[in-house]
């Protein structure tokens, strides 16, 4: 009998236990934030970084983040902050760090500029300022997890009278592995306070950080959208990441074994067919998608119109004329030479390395690498049409120079920033889209028979010109040429047997 009573008891504690499991939050492993706003400087203040570190740090603790909030803290602060921050982060699975205030690059560093900082030449900012670097390196040491460090610390140089150097923004930092790296704006320019009660950076990343079923990618490219919306394309957010996991902050499992309650019945991603795109409803701008044969990363392009070619330009680039597209999937990079190869098994590249643009392919050898990507059945691939090719390049039709704005050297790898050969894919500023290098690194063949007149002789509803020519167009410029050829306007033409090392391609998914 007393066996059996001892049996009922344990039975129950067992089940009691179960439930109490069911109940507790699904966040249990750790996470951890430091959130700095500085905005109280005597020479140049801020209206919004002080807003925007509390509203950040509200939502965070919404996400099960054990947040330290600093607000208006001068150097020691900021530094003892920082110590503090590191002895938390070996037990976290997701660390974040968030800084909004003044900040700018010394020499290639990045400084955090503390509210007491006395600055009166440039050399002064190593010992008067915080260096984001000091940040990332405790991050990176930390051990297994999610690093997530947000810069919206790109205002203008508030010392810019005792400086010597022209340097605006901050320099790019590359993300060591499992970290992500998020700047309110492009490397090298600037971003906007906002007339309101957060910057504009910080005021729509705080709509998606705890959207629940949003990826962390997802976030930072839905805030990059509405950001460049808002600024009309002069504010571009810039991301450097080596996440390769999909991680969630809100409503999934991460890849760090993170999870968060749901309040709302959600589709799991999870069960959606391998090789479909990962989106329940209609893809929107910003949705990507990547094929689990290759690799290879696709950004959806929403179908619309735009006025093609240029009227500053030369005879081939005319007559500007409106032609309209339907929506797809481009492909965000270059494709590179681990990607082809996992296709084809060679490598005939001539600048050798696993993420640089694939080159020294003719338009023939393309036609044969997506015969073979078409077969694995995961999508229906193929060179972009030129029309498809410049409305994409132009961040969906609109009046840019280059892809991703006027600032070529901001988003090109051509004759004066290229050094004379390639660069891994992603490596400079993207354009509004999200899709990179689509002006220089490598000249990117397209679908089209080249002709001179073609744009006299488009359709207006996805044009694509198939005469017979001998030649197949080339788009984007590469690193050899000049700054007049990586224009989004520009057109070239090869036939289509020819090789060498300043070609390479992108691919354009249709379903």
């Amino acid at each position: 009998m007393l066996r059996a009573k001892t049996v009922d008891w344990v039975v129950r504690a067992v089940f009691l236990l179960a439930a109490l499991a069911v109940c507790q939050p699904a966040h249990a492993a750790k996470r951890v934030a430091l959130v700095i706003g500085n905005g109280g400087y005597a020479s140049s203040p801020l209206n919004n970084p002080v807003n925007d570190a509390k509203d950040m740090a509200d939502k965070l603790r919404g996400l099960g983040f054990e947040v330290t909030l600093l607000t208006d803290a001068g150097q020691r602060k900021m530094e003892d902050a920082i110590h503090a921050f590191d002895a938390r982060l070996g037990g976290a699975n997701v660390r974040l760090f968030y800084y909004a205030g003044h900040g700018m690059q010394v020499q290639g560093a990045n400084y955090l500029i503390p509210v007491d900082a006395e600055v009166r030449a440039e050399r002064d900012i190593k010992y008067e300022a915080v260096n984001a670097g000091r940040v990332l390196d405790g991050m990176a040491d930390a051990g297994p997890g999610v690093n997530i460090l947000i810069l919206d610390a790109c205002r203008n140089n508030p010392f810019a009278r005792s400086f010597r150097s022209g340097s605006r923004g901050l320099a790019r930092m590359d993300a060591p592995s499992g970290s992500m790296i998020v700047y309110a704006t492009s490397p090298g320019d600037v971003a906007a306070d906002g007339s309101g009660r957060n910057g504009i950076f910080t005021k729509h990343l705080l709509a998606y950080v705890d959207q629940s079923g949003l990826t962390l990618e997802q976030v930072f490219k839905r805030t990059g959208r509405d950001v460049m919306r808002e600024t009309k394309g002069d504010q571009v957010p810039w991301t450097a990441s080596s996440v390769f996991d999909e991680v969630y902050l809100s409503g999934k499992t991460t890849a760090a074994g993170v999870s968060m309650p749901d309040t709302q019945p959600q589709v799991d991603m999870a069960r959606v067919p391998e090789g479909q795109p990962q989106a329940v409803a209609e893809p929107s701008v910003g949705d990507t998608w990547s094929d689990p044969t290759t690799g290879m990363e696709f950004v959806f392009v929403p179908g619309g119109c735009f006025q093609m070619g240029s009227s500053s330009g030369v005879d081939y680039e005319k007559p500007v004329h409106e032609v309209c597209v339907d929506g797809f999937w481009m492909g965000k990079y270059e494709v590179t030479q681990t990607e082809w190869q996992r296709v084809m098994k060679n490598n005939p590249a001539h600048f050798k390395g696993e993420r640089n643009p694939v080159e020294q392919v003719s338009w023939n050898d393309v036609q044969d690498y997506i015969k073979r990507l078409n077969a694995k059945g995961n999508g229906t691939f193929r060179l972009p049409t030129e029309a498809e090719w410049e409305y994409a390049a132009r961040s969906g039709g609109r009046d840019e120079k280059y892809a991703g704005g006027n600032n070529v050297d901001h988003v090109a790898w051509y004759r004066d920033t290229s050094n004379g050969k390639t660069h891994p894919v992603g490596t400079k500023a993207p354009n509004g889209l999200g899709l990179y290098d689509m002006s220089g690194n490598v000249w990117e063949w397209c679908q089209d028979v080249y002709d001179q007149n073609a744009y006299s002789r488009h359709s207006h509803q996805n044009p694509v010109y198939s005469g017979k020519t001998g030649y197949y167009v080339e788009r984007g410029g590469g690193w050899g040429g000049m700054a007049w050829d990586v224009r989004a306007a520009n057109r070239a033409k090869s036939v289509p047997s020819s090789r060498n090392s300043y070609r390479g391609f992108r691919l354009l998914r249709t379903n």
